[in-house]
């Protein structure tokens, strides 16, 4: 006992020990990677193979793919922008897969936190602020005007801002349930944009003590026509811009993002509060009686939720060097929860697939069959102008033929299944009755009839059927 304290003494502790930890998980992927190919050889290769083409693919259409499209046969190939948006919407995704997915909390105002990671990168990272003169290790000469700070420390800050959003929404929210929790953060996510488009002449005073505070007409926001030019993210060291003429550079700083959210959210699924998340979706006052702290595992849902869209609106904004309130609209969160849903609400996974297949058809597909389209009959509509009706029609057939998703949670796959089941087994006559939660009440053996109200009645004694 006396050497196992001395051995938990000299174990690192602290940011040493969360570094050992990175340095003992990456040395051990080597053998894990063998085990996998040992027991299942057949999904390790054809994973290997995915990832392999996910990472090359922004080099691939850069060298190979944009040329052959150009010179040869026009293809629906998405180009470097896309690819970037696809990620920034995986981000965004797997953020509220954390919350609806995992929690089971219907949340309509995710876009608000996508605005306030755009703002917060907008605000610290840009001459907007004229007035002040902050330069901390930018990109930018010294003594220009605003505030520029490196996107690196930004990102952080988005993401604390986000959250802390998060919760403030998930406080008054935590007795609501189902459709009034959706009308509720439906409302945030309308407040938030106008609030950020009308912020455009802020007049106040206030005094405290002998302190006088007067502001008279500050642009805070921009208004309608939003901040620009907003600083992109800059490796210092290696002389690398990530912004929208940047190429395939863009890419590769999302996809190291979306990887960061994929191990993140991947060790919450598998933590304490996940699995408190989960019991809370099943059942909230099951898991109160439990022991769950519904309250605070409900505002960490929230919370860490939101972080996830700070990330990506930071993100966003920096890439393209402006924002305005009109990247923000309602439709963006419905966009973001048909994502969720059509990928397997609950599955990692399947929320990334989702946002990538949908960011697809919407930027990629859409427009170019509106092309192909015109070339045939000018006079058609274009079929990119209706891409909400086709997603609706995706997500009514999606939900008829496989509701579960496209990778679907095993938990949600299995339950949708027991009701299949006991569906078809209505159907087939063998189930006389079925509970709310779709269990069995009564059943009948196959081959064997039901037994008739007369001949239940004849089975009943004369003086009780007088009575």
């Amino acid at each position: 006992m006396t050497a196992t304290i001395v051995e938990a003494e000299r174990r690192p502790s602290g940011v040493g020990a969360w570094f050992a930890h990175v340095g003992a998980v990456l040395g051990a992927v080597p053998g894990a990677y063998r085990e996998a190919i040992g027991r299942r050889p057949r999904r390790t290769i054809l994973l290997t193979i995915l990832v392999v083409l996910a990472v090359t693919y922004p080099l691939v259409n850069r060298f190979f793919l944009q040329e052959f499209s150009r010179n040869v046969f026009p293809l629906p190939i998405p180009d470097d922008t896309v690819v970037t948006f696809m990620l920034i919407f995986g981000i965004m995704a797997i953020g509220l897969n954390i919350v609806a997915g995992f929690a089971g909390l219907l949340d309509l105002g995710y876009v608000a936190f996508y605005a306030l990671g755009a703002y917060t990168a907008a605000f610290l990272s840009s001459p907007h602020f004229g007035f002040v003169d902050i330069n901390i290790l930018a990109n930018t000469p010294p003594g220009f005007p605003g505030i520029h700070i490196p996107f690196w420390f930004i990102l952080p800050l988005a993401m604390i801002v986000a959250g802390t959003f998060g919760a403030l929404l998930g406080a008054p929210t935590l007795r609501l349930r189902g459709d009034y929790l959706a009308i509720v953060t439906l409302g945030f996510g309308e407040i938030v944009p106008v609030v950020f488009r009308n912020l455009a002449d802020v007049t106040f005073s206030f005094s405290i003590l002998f302190l006088n505070v007067s502001v008279q007409h500050l642009n805070l926001t921009g208004g309608p026509l939003g901040i620009n030019p907003i600083d992109p993210p800059y490796l210092p060291f290696l002389g690398i811009t990530f912004n929208a003429s940047a190429g395939f550079a863009p890419a590769y700083l999302a996809m190291f993002l979306l990887v960061f959210a994929l191990l993140f959210a991947r060790n919450l699924e598998h933590s304490r509060i996940g699995r408190a998340w989960m019991a809370i979706r099943e059942d909230e006052l099951a898991a109160e009686m439990m022991g769950v702290n519904t309250v605070r595992t409900k505002l960490l849902a929230f919370a860490l939720g939101a972080s996830f869209a700070g990330i990506a609106g930071s993100l966003q904004a920096a890439y393209l060097g402006a924002t305005t309130s009109d990247f923000f609209q309602f439709s963006t969160s419905i966009l973001v929860l048909i994502m969720v849903i059509l990928g397997g609400i609950g599955n990692i996974w399947g929320v990334l697939v989702g946002a990538i297949a949908l960011v697809y058809v919407d930027k990629t597909f859409l427009p170019y069959l509106g092309q192909q389209i015109q070339t045939i009959s000018p006079s058609f509509p274009n079929p990119a102008q209706f891409n909400f009706l086709f997603f609706g029609l995706i997500l009514v057939v999606m939900m008829r033929f496989r509701p579960e998703g496209f990778i679907p949670n095993r938990q949600r796959a299995a339950q949708l299944s027991a009701h299949a089941l006991a569906a078809a087994a209505v159907e087939r006559g063998e189930v006389i009755g079925l509970d709310n939660t779709g269990l069995d009440l009564d059943v009948t053996p196959p081959g064997q009839t039901e037994v008739g109200e007369d001949a239940r009645a004849a089975e009943v004694p004369k003086e009780a059927r007088d009575l």
